[in-house]
């Protein structure tokens, strides 16, 4: 679909200067808005509205710094959260003027990468790359240094008012109007802010007329064809630049610098929860948002009901950080703890890493699975849309004792990937709450299998590792499998190796079940280095795990951990079968970036007041 042309004639802006330099100009600049050229190489064929042109200047401000680092100075909170209008249920900041220790923080992190070892020339390296991504977005008619940094002050932010009401659905162009939304830049030169602007509005084919309103000059735009849809910017006491919907740049200006978004006790509480300053910051007002969406989804007839149980459990607001470390990238996340949500609320170190073999690439685990995962399934049986489904989840699981049997013995559980001594091999770790109930499931199963095996070719027997017997489920080759799926779902799948590559040998499915430990994986050598984790050294015995689960949480309801550098070792072993020339570029032009990178480990903590989430992403 093609834009419509713009009118040729529509509202102007006053003014005898035209702006066709690529660059902010040094001598004084005019102050008032103007026009496109008439001439020369910027001649649109056919000119967007002006929120799409608000969405250009939006795009090339955010792509010339949002990938970098603005050296400029500190301050211990954002200038530009004070032109936030109060009715907005998001809100979202990247601070690149590096409040606090952020700068030294992050010219450390960087140091590990190829280019960024002398922190000395830290600014100018980033400047290199900042010239380079704004130059190519632009065709060559932008650099970052000479068009951006003098004026920019290192705030960068986006606010999004109420949803439009029910009463615009199905217009889009009452719903245009009714949209609230805003972008905020800090600045440090008014004049030169302005000339940057008013030419990237003039390329982009926009045009406005002046208004003033309190005080404070604006340029409003607007389409004949969305008469209610007006866009507004304007530069607002010498300190914010602000485009956006023109009700909401009025309701910024109204703010004063001074409003109450930023004095909000749940934004000052979304602020207090996470220690020290930080580089990006985000707010979401769940509980307007899911008011605006039901109350719209009420006026569609086909919109299904949503039990009320389920919407009583989300939280009223959340919030998420980023921090930089010397040797990390630190997110936060935080919402009020709500009663009655499923999931543990006990804050203790997981017990699946003490099974999980040293070799461990990924681990994914919360306490009390199978509870939480009963406790959800209460809830949801109570929307009356998923009625059907749950009787025949519960006709399944009836033939094994019921969703309770299945569920019901599981403790602290997660999932686990580690390096055998071929390749990865993963399974199911869970601490049984109920070793019997779990030994009786595991016998059940293992009896409809046996029953099945002559007709389907699967084959069932036993080993003892170590006194703990092993049961091992022979599914057959890949190509069987895939024939048996095909003649179950009653359409041929291809099992030729010759065209689709197969894996070769037997798909072998194991499990133990001991009273301290059940596994199921995809084979007995994968349950061995459980066992023998348990009884011998695990990750969780491992220093290095250790000390970055101290960093996210050593008490906590879930935890999760991916050894980077590990799977970027197994991921190289492939490049045997690639030629020299990719191998050489990998070498050259990617693993420089990669290897620094080490491992990412997150945990879940619950609180009387707050849920917090932490999460590192580290390098060496």
């Amino acid at each position: 679909m093609t834009e419509p042309s713009r009118p040729e004639a529509g509202p102007t802006i006053d003014s005898s200067t035209t702006a066709t330099e690529t660059h902010v100009p040094t001598a004084p600049v005019p102050t008032t808005p103007v026009a496109p050229p008439t001439s020369g190489t910027i001649k649109p064929r056919s000119r967007a509205r002006w929120f799409g042109a608000l969405g250009v200047v939006a795009l090339v401000v955010i792509g010339s710094i949002a990938v970098g680092l603005v050296l400029t100075g500190a301050s211990p909170s954002a200038t530009v959260t004070g032109y936030v209008p109060a009715n907005s249920v998001m809100y979202g900041e990247v601070r690149l003027d590096l409040p606090g220790d952020q700068r030294a923080k992050i010219g450390a992190f960087l140091s590990k990468f190829p280019g960024f070892a002398d922190q000395a020339a830290l600014d100018t390296k980033l400047d290199e790359v900042l010239d380079r991504l704004l130059s190519d977005g632009t065709d060559g008619q932008q650099t970052f240094t000479r068009d951006v940094k003098p004026w920019f002050d290192g705030e960068l932010a986006f606010a999004a008012g109420p949803l439009p009401t029910d009463a615009v659905l199905g217009d889009p162009v009452a719903a245009a109007g009714a949209a609230r939304a805003l972008v905020l830049l800090s600045i440090k030169d008014e004049a030169l802010a302005r000339a940057w602007f008013t030419d990237a509005m003039s390329r982009a084919g926009a045009t406005g007329t002046p208004q003033t309103y309190e005080g404070t000059e604006l340029t409003v735009f607007s389409d004949a064809t969305m008469p209610d849809a007006k866009g507004a910017f304007a530069l607002v006491g010498g300190k914010v630049a602000i485009a956006g919907d023109l009700t909401s740049v009025k309701a910024a200006i109204d703010t004063k610098g001074a409003g109450a978004f930023a004095t909000d006790a749940r934004v000052k509480a979304a602020t207090a929860a996470a220690v020290g300053d930080h580089v990006g910051f985000m707010f979401v007002d769940l509980r307007s948002l899911l008011n605006s969406a039901l109350a719209m989804s009420q006026s569609v007839a086909s919109a299904p009901p949503v039990s009320a149980a389920m919407l009583a459990l989300v939280p009223d607001w959340a919030s998420f950080r980023l921090r930089v470390e010397g040797d990390a990238l630190l997110m936060d996340g935080a919402m009020p703890n709500v009663a009655g949500t499923p999931g543990s609320d006990e804050n203790r170190a997981n017990g699946v890493a003490s099974w999980a073999p040293p070799s461990t690439l990924v681990l994914a685990a919360g306490n009390d699975a199978g509870a939480s995962v009963l406790e959800a399934v209460a809830l949801l049986r109570q929307d009356p849309t998923l009625t059907e489904a749950f009787k025949s989840i519960d006709g399944v699981a009836g033939v094994v004792g019921g969703l309770e049997a299945v569920l019901g013995w599981m403790g602290d559980s997660g999932l686990v990937i580690a390096q055998g001594a071929d390749a990865p091999e993963g399974g199911i770790v869970s601490i049984p709450t109920d070793a019997a109930n779990a030994r009786q499931l595991l016998t059940t199963l293992r009896s409809f299998a046996t029953l099945a095996g002559g007709q389907l070719g699967i084959t069932v027997r036993d080993e003892d590792h170590n006194g703990v017997p092993i049961t091992i489920i022979d599914l057959g080759s890949a190509q069987d499998l895939l024939g048996l799926a095909g003649a179950f779902g009653g359409q041929p799948l291809p099992t030729d190796p010759s065209t689709m590559p197969l894996p070769t040998g037997s798909i072998e499915i194991a499990y133990a079940a001991t009273d301290q430990v059940v596994v199921l994986g995809s084979g007995p050598a994968f349950v061995k280095s459980v066992l023998d984790a348990g009884a011998g050294d695990s990750l969780a015995d491992d220093a290095r795990f250790q000390g970055l689960v101290t960093r996210v949480g050593a008490t906590h309801t879930g935890v999760s951990f991916v050894d980077i550098a590990a799977i970027r070792g197994v991921m190289e072993g492939f490049l045997s079968e690639a030629t020299a020339a990719q191998r050489a570029d990998y070498e050259e032009s990617i693993k420089p970036f990669l290897v620094p990178f080490d491992a990412f480990v997150a945990a879940g903590v619950a609180g009387d007041e707050l849920d917090s989430q932490h999460a590192i992403i580290t390098v060496k």
